[in-house]
């Protein structure tokens, strides 16, 4: 008989708490109540409260009840956090300094891509930079790649820059497909699924679930995702004996995080480590290794590009960054005009 724990057993004992905790995790989130399951896959409702304000969907928490009510002690250490920046309001350009909880204690990530939408490599980029390095495991996936020529299209985009990079297809009209896919996911572990509005999120937990569960919806015409899924949710899929999270698309992608670009340019690290100066800038000084290796063919110009574009672009991010924090120090204190004259 499968035991539906959702991880609690695993982790009380692989951060050796005490077994007698009344462990729940965190299943559901919405705009005011949290889900929670136990070990025993038995459920309650927490009203979301201020202070949970940080626990997010996938945590572990530890409850008491007080007189048929639920509260939140405690949230356990987590394992790893998915997360991103927190978006502004609609169609407001300020900056937002905060980073939004995706998911935590994730084992596996899943990077959708919809063959059906428009497509851009800086996209791409900013996914798999953002995202990767936040977990153990991630994969790339296209899906809806019964939408064959623009599948390939964007297969030889991102291998003509990226060719190291593992690029799955999944499509729920091919169960041949879909069986490679579902196989993906690791008994006992937690997966999160991310992409755009409309990628077939829903629709893919929905085909190896077997059932109905989540509301689904088509793209619209200009090629843009709609927000069907509005709450994050975490469920337990039988087949792989395993978990995995929905999360409502996103239109844009970015984090406050220090990324690690060498998950795309580790060439490019170990070229400059051959140059003949330390502090060699890779574009005209004698002895540089990434210029040889350019032109000898051996490094993509495609590729030097790139990290050029992203590297660029982190160096304006950190300078805007230490501007704003440079103005804060600046900041005149505020003038108070009072009956016996001004005061700071």
């Amino acid at each position: 008989m499968t035991i539906i724990d959702y991880g609690i057993t695993n982790y009380i004992r692989e951060q050796n708490l005490i077994n007698d905790l009344n462990v729940f995790r965190v299943t559901g989130l919405n705009y005011s109540t949290f889900t929670l399951h136990n070990r025993y896959n038995e459920s309650i409702k927490v009203p979301l409260g201020t202070e949970e304000s940080d626990i997010t969907l996938g945590d572990f928490v530890q409850v008491e009840e007080v007189n048929h009510h639920y509260f939140i002690l405690r949230k356990f250490e987590r394992v790893s956090v998915i997360s991103k920046a927190a978006s502004t309001a609609k169609k407001s350009y300020a900056y937002n300094e905060k980073e939004q909880a995706l998911a935590a204690n994730v084992d596996q990530l899943f990077i959708l891509i919809a063959a059906d939408q428009r497509f851009s490599l800086s996209k791409f980029e900013r996914y798999y930079l953002t995202f990767t390095s936040q977990v153990a495991e991630s994969h790339v996936v296209i899906s809806k790649s019964d939408f064959i020529k623009e599948t390939e299209r964007i297969q030889s985009i991102i291998l003509n820059v990226y060719p190291n990079v593992d690029i799955h297809e999944v499509t729920v009209f091919d169960k041949e497909k879909t069986e490679k896919f579902k196989n993906m996911f690791k008994e006992n572990k937690t997966s999160i699924l991310l992409g755009a509005s409309g990628v077939g999120k829903s629709t893919l937990i929905n085909r190896m679930m077997q059932q109905s569960l989540l509301n689904t919806q088509p793209v619209r015409r200009d090629g843009k995702g709609k927000h069907t899924t509005t709450s994050s949710s975490l469920y337990y899929l039988e087949q792989t004996n395993s978990y995995i999270i929905d999360t409502p698309g996103f239109k844009t992608i970015a984090t406050h995080k220090e990324t690690d670009d060498s998950v795309l340019f580790q060439e490019i690290y170990n070229l400059s480590q051959e140059c003949r100066f330390n502090d060699c800038s890779h574009t005209q000084e004698p002895g540089c290794a990434i210029q040889s290796a350019i032109k000898s063919g051996n490094l993509s110009s495609e590729l030097y590009d790139r990290y050029l574009l992203i590297r660029d672009k982190e160096i304006r991010y950190k300078n805007f960054l230490s501007k704003k924090a440079s103005r804060k120090k600046q900041k005149k204190p505020m003038k108070v005009i009072t009956k016996s004259g001004v005061r700071y």
